[in-house]
C-alpha cells in the first residue's frame, strides 16, 4: 500500500522539476569601465535595465563603492582588485547610480540606467 501512495507523488515531485527555469535572466548586454590609477573611463556610462557592467584595473589597487543609490544586482560593492583583474555588478533598475574608488576617493564614475 505505502509503494502506491509514494509512486504518484515521485511522479508528481518530477513533474514540477520539469519545464522553463526560473532563475535569473541572464544581462543583456555587457560594458566595460577601465580604472586606472588616475580615474575611469569612461566616467559616465549609461546602459540599458539588465546590463553587466565590469570594471576592469589596468594598473594599481581599487575598490568600487556605490555613494547614496545602491543597485540590487550581483556584488554592488567590491573587495580590492588590482591590475589584470574585474569586478563586475548587473544594473536592473532605472536609475543613475555614482560609485567612487574607495582607495583613491576623487575618482568618481556615474552608470545612468535607463529603458
Amino acid at each position: 500500500m505505502r509503494v502506491r501512495l509514494v509512486l504518484p507523488l515521485v511522479a508528481i515531485a518530477l513533474a514540477a522539476c520539469g519545464g522553463s527555469s526560473t532563475g535569473p535572466t541572464p544581462p543583456v548586454d555587457t560594458q566595460t569601465i577601465t580604472v586606472t590609477n588616475s580615474g575611469f573611463s569612461p566616467e559616465t556610462l549609461s546602459v540599458v535595465s539588465n546590463t553587466k557592467v565590469i570594471w576592469h584595473a589596468t594598473e594599481g589597487t581599487h575598490v568600487i563603492r556605490f555613494v547614496g543609490s545602491i543597485p540590487n544586482g550581483s556584488d554592488p560593492n567590491s573587495s580590492s582588485f588590482s591590475a589584470g583583474t574585474s569586478v563586475s555588478t548587473v544594473f536592473i533598475t532605472l536609475k543613475t547610480y555614482t560609485y567612487i574608488d574607495s582607495l583613491i576617493p576623487a575618482d568618481t564614475g556615474v552608470v545612468i540606467v535607463h529603458n
